[in-house]
């Protein structure tokens, strides 16, 4: 239980029966937030493929939203399934990018 504690408030701790337990002198008192300087990110762009097909499938559904308020279910339904296959090409796309 005390073993965290130790590294932090740098102090011993006494036990149940009574021992002093020692402390590493070589902790430090502060404990960084990110012990190493993170590289610089660079700024990626999408895909132009990721983009169109972005695109097309919000034109798709909202062409399917629009069938499914004329009561053309089936129609709707198929331009649905239409939109979330280019949805998953995107995020393929976006996922294996080269």
């Amino acid at each position: 239980m005390g073993g965290w504690m130790q590294k932090i408030l740098g102090t011993t701790i006494t036990v149940k029966n009574t021992r002093n337990l020692p402390v590493p002198s070589s902790q430090t008192r502060h404990l960084p937030a990110h012990p190493l300087k993170p590289g610089e990110a660079l700024p990626q762009t999408l895909p132009n493929a990721t983009i169109i097909y972005g695109i097309g499938a919000s034109l798709l559904f909202v062409a399917s939203f629009s069938l499914f308020l004329a009561g053309n279910w089936f129609s709707g339904l198929l331009v649905v399934v239409i939109g979330g296959c280019l949805v998953g090409f995107a995020l393929h796309l976006l996922k294996h990018q080269d």
